[in-house]
């Protein structure tokens, strides 16, 4: 009877710590997903950025965030050149309309998601990004122009 009590606890404290351990994992994860979605920008596809910049085109701004030599080898018409890199980012995004719809993009997303988390940072509220950036643009066959805008 005593050992029988003994396995018995045994095999209840090996479940709690389980449990508990699944819930922290389970916290953990989620906490850090949290964290990631209110940092930076909102990672959109292709599909989803192209239907946003068409829509409330007064309310939305397409930010390029490449240097000023990439986005002359072809940029999204009618995109906003701000460098991420650049030692003036911070003071430009400053100067924008905090209420607008800001749809960013960069070569292939990194530069994107740095440039997100600054606004998010300095207060903007509705930041997305182009996941794979004009790479991903280009691969969908989607139009880009050299004009200067």
């Amino acid at each position: 009877m005593e050992l029988q009590k003994f396995t018995s606890n045994s095999i209840t404290m090996k479940s709690n710590k389980i449990l508990l351990l699944a819930l922290f994992a389970f916290f953990a994860f989620t906490g850090i997903s949290l964290a990631q979605s209110t940092d930076s920008a909102t990672v959109v596809s292709v599909e989803t950025f192209e239907k946003m910049s068409k829509k409330k085109k007064k309310k939305t701004v397409i930010l390029d965030v490449r240097t000023p030599e990439e986005v002359a080898e072809g940029h999204l018409a009618g995109a906003k050149n701000i460098d991420v890199q650049g030692e003036l980012f911070q003071v430009s995004i400053e100067q924008l309309d905090k209420n607008k719809t800001y749809l960013l993009y960069c070569r292939s997303g990194k530069r994107t998601a740095v440039a997100g988390a600054k606004m998010k940072a300095a207060g903007f509220k509705n930041v997305y990004m182009m996941d794979g950036g004009i790479t991903a643009w280009k691969e969908k066959g989607k139009p880009v122009t050299n004009d200067k805008n």
